[in-house]
């Protein structure tokens, strides 16, 4: 009699094991597209006998867990940071290359347009249509000067307003780890589950912001550093960043603990702000500056040798510029010159109808007076249109590029840790037989003390 009661335990016992089973699996097809989570498993075992004679005690649930593969979820930790950097300069260059304008149509088309206007003065050196016509046209440029200045200034402030956006991402993703880490400590394994996923998710997207080094805690949490080794999150504190603003231009500068650490950032969406703000638009507006100011420079060179209609010389054209650093914004036509067309110096000697000087404005449109001496103004302008479409183009390849290798790894992970719904079928089903067996199992056995109990109380 107690040996048919062991037997109904332990079809009791398995029962139960089935059908923790069958939640388990359920569980999983329920999180098919929950982004972080890792399919879960039970771990049965077989429970011993309590005696050499006996067949054992069945089986029982010894806990439920999920499936990781810790190498790959550090790999893909290890290679969000640099796809997140190269989405966010290509984000940032896009906007700064559709700002350039096309071939013809912007500085280089109107730098055409100006030494065209003194080649026609050089055709009619008296005319005031002809001398209007080079005011217009050098005001033209100057303004596009200022407009493409402004243009990638307003990019460099963009770029910034996302240096100090991400800061305060990041903050808020450390502040939520942190809750994490507490409710993972006052939690059980179990327990810990559900905040495994979520703390694998919140750690990809602040990876994706920068990059950042996590230690794992033995209750579940995680320690976690940026730069060089400066804490963000330790156990349940967090230690903020902060964007100051720096002079000269109020730029902001990220740092931690009052320590300006943004040359220790190595990767994220940070990163390629930072990256945008402080190298490619400086380096764009460098150039423009060059070109402005040489302009400047070549042309008053050349008007300050010629006569105007008044019989003056040694006059400016354009407001001289002392140093080329914001040149671009600060070109202009000499304010003398243009509110009197007839002070623009077109002859070479003091003779009305003289057009030596003209000739020599509308030359230098030919003339190599930068990068060496090998580019004209409009060659110059072209190589700096190249620049930005260059370094364009290598962001979006490389954005591309960390993407695909980012999704590699992702199917690999996924591959260990996703919920496959086919396998989750195999698994249903398995689970369900073994119920059913096991629930004819219990039937026959509760017969068999039913027939028993009859026998004995008869």
């Amino acid at each position: 009699m107690s040996g048919l009661y062991t037997s109904l335990t332990m079809a009791a016992r398995a029962l139960t094991a089935q059908q923790m089973g069958l939640q388990v699996t359920g569980n999983n097809i329920a999180n098919v597209n929950t982004a972080g989570y890792a399919r879960r498993t039970v771990d049965f075992a077989a429970v011993p006998p309590e005696s050499s004679l006996s067949a054992g005690g069945g089986v029982e649930v010894q806990g439920i867990r999920s499936i990781r593969d810790r190498l790959l979820e550090r790999r893909v930790l290890e290679e969000v940071p640099a796809e997140g950097k190269a989405q966010q300069l290509t984000e940032i260059l896009q906007v700064v290359e559709s700002g350039i304008g096309a071939t013809g149509q912007s500085i280089d088309g109107r730098l055409t347009e100006m030494f065209g206007s003194f080649s026609r003065l050089a055709d009619a050196p008296t005319s005031a249509v002809a001398r209007a016509d080079v005011l217009n046209t050098a005001d033209e440029l100057a303004q596009s000067f200022h407009e493409m200045a402004g243009r990638l200034s307003d990019a460099q402030r963009q770029a910034d307003t996302r240096v100090r956006s991400t800061v305060e991402e990041i903050n808020a993703l450390a502040e939520q780890i942190r809750s994490l880490n507490r409710s993972m400590g006052s939690s059980g394994p179990e327990g810990r589950l559900p905040l495994q996923d979520q703390m694998t998710t919140l750690l990809r997207s602040l990876n994706n912001l920068v990059n950042v080094d996590v230690v794992q805690r033995d209750d579940g949490g995680v320690d976690i550093t940026v730069g060089s080794g400066r804490a963000l999150v330790i156990a349940d504190e967090t230690y903020p960043l902060q964007a100051v603003s720096q002079p000269p231009n109020g730029l902001a500068a990220v740092e931690a603990g009052g320590v300006d650490i943004t040359s220790e950032l190595r990767g994220g969406r940070i990163v390629g702000a930072i990256e945008a703000r402080d190298v490619n638009i400086p380096d764009y507006m460098s150039r423009l500056d060059t070109i402005a100011y040489e302009l400047v420079n070549q042309v008053n060179t050349i008007h300050q040798a010629g006569f105007d209609q008044l019989g003056n010389t040694n006059q400016d054209f354009f407001t001289p510029l002392g140093t080329a650093d914001g040149a671009a914004r600060l070109i202009g036509v000499d304010p003398a010159v243009a509110a009197d067309s007839r002070l623009i110096a077109a002859a070479g000697v003091n003779e009305a109808g003289d057009n030596a000087v003209a000739k020599n404005l509308a030359n230098l449109r030919d003339s190599r007076v930068l990068e060496g001496n090998s580019a004209t103004l409009v060659d110059s302008w072209s190589h700096l249109a190249f620049r930005v479409g260059r370094d364009t183009r290598a962001a979006i390849d490389g954005s591309k590029a960390q993407s695909d290798i980012v999704s590699q790894i992702d199917a690999l992970r996924d591959s260990v840790s996703g919920v496959s719904l086919d396998e989750e079928a195999v698994q249903m089903i398995k689970f369900q037989r073994a119920y059913e067996a096991n629930a004819r199992f219990f039937s026959t056995i509760d017969q068999t003390l039913s027939i028993l109990f009859s026998i004995v109380g008869r």
